[in-house]
Formats: structure tokens, sequence, C-alpha cells
């Protein structure tokens, strides 16, 4: 009695070990899969993104090819001619279009190239930041903030010390705007900002 007892623990005891290792088996199989369907994740956001961009880019010559070579020549040489404080003055001259505008320093003849958005909002905003691929990198030393850097015609810093020189002759208002692969958009608007001199840090 005592050994058929015995027997029947350690056939349990054996059904348990290989439940264990079965178990074991599974959860491997399991952690397997959801290392796999992290991988898809991250691949099919990649894809997206490409998609996003080379669509993006498709639009961007489809634009310029359906652009006239006079319009465009015109443009050009009204950019090149002329220089404003701001886009705002530009757009209120009858400039209606957004692009690449020359401005000039407060009390100064030194000039600035800078992108104006002539759509959003009635237009006449002057583009401090432009963000859009990461082409251009954005970890710059303090001289570089201080001057700008990157293209207006993409992305691009308009410099600490123009923004600070503009910012202090009147009053501006900011508008910051954050939009995502997609295509969503989002954005905030301050009634008043300026930018602080180069002694006080900006």
């Amino acid at each position: 009695m005592e050994d058929k007892h015995t027997l029947q623990l350690k056939s349990i005891k054996d059904e348990k070990d290989q439940l264990q290792v079965l178990v074991a088996r599974q959860n491997s199989i399991i952690e397997e899969l959801e290392k796999q369907l992290v991988t898809a994740t991250v691949n099919n956001s990649v894809l997206q993104k490409q998609q996003h961009d080379l669509m993006e880019t498709v639009h961007n010559l489809l634009t310029m090819i359906s652009t006239p070579n006079s319009a465009k020549n015109n443009f050009i040489a009204k950019e090149e001619q002329i220089s404003f404080k701001d886009c705002a003055e530009a757009f209120k001259s009858g400039l209606t279009t957004s692009g690449i505008y020359t401005l000039t320093f407060p009390n100064s003849a030194q000039e600035k190239k800078a992108y104006c958005d002539m759509e959003s909002n009635g237009g006449g905003w002057t583009v401090l930041q432009r963000r859009e691929d990461g082409s251009v990198d954005f970890h710059r030393t303090w001289k570089e903030y201080k001057i700008g850097f990157g293209d207006p015609a993409g992305e691009y810093w308009l410099g600490n010390e123009f923004v600070s020189q503009l910012t202090n002759q009147k009053r501006y208002v900011l508008k910051i705007i954050l939009k995502d692969w997609e295509g969503n958009e989002a954005y905030t608007l301050y009634d008043q900002f300026y930018l602080a001199n180069e002694e006080q840090k900006y």
C-alpha cells in the first residue's frame, strides 16, 4: 500500500516537473513574440515616417514645378532688393507669399535672412525656429545660438542677438506650432514676448 502511494506521489511530481518545463517554454515563446511585436511596431513607425517624408518631398517638388519661372524670379528679385525690420512689415507692404525675406537689424545696416509665414493667423509671422525632419543638429554652442544657424529654407534658428534686438523695439506676440508625423497640429499664443540681451544671458 505504501509503495503504491509512493509511486502515485512520484507520478504527480513528474507531471508537475513536466508542467513547469512546459510553462517555462511557453513563457520563453511569449517573450520572443513580444520582442518581435516591439520590433515590428518600431519598423512600422520608421516606414510611416519615411512615407511622410517622401510625400512631403513630392508635394514640394510639385509645388516648385507648378510655379511659373517668371513668378519665382519676380519673388526672388523683390526679396533681394528690399529689406524689412520684420515679416509683419513685409506683409503690410503687399508681399503675401511665405518664403525667405531679408530683414534688417534694428538701428543697423546689418541684414538677416529669415523665413516669413504669410498665411497663418493673418500672415506676417517672423519664424524664429523651424524643425521639420531632423536634418539640422540643434545641439550648438552659445555663439552659434547667438548668431543663428541652419538654412531658412529648411531647418534653422534665427539667432538670439537678432531676436533680442527685434523684440525689444516694440511689443511682439509669440506663436508656437507643434506638428506630429501624422499631420496633427497644435499651437499656443503668448500675448507678449521678448528676449533679454546677451549680458542677461538672453
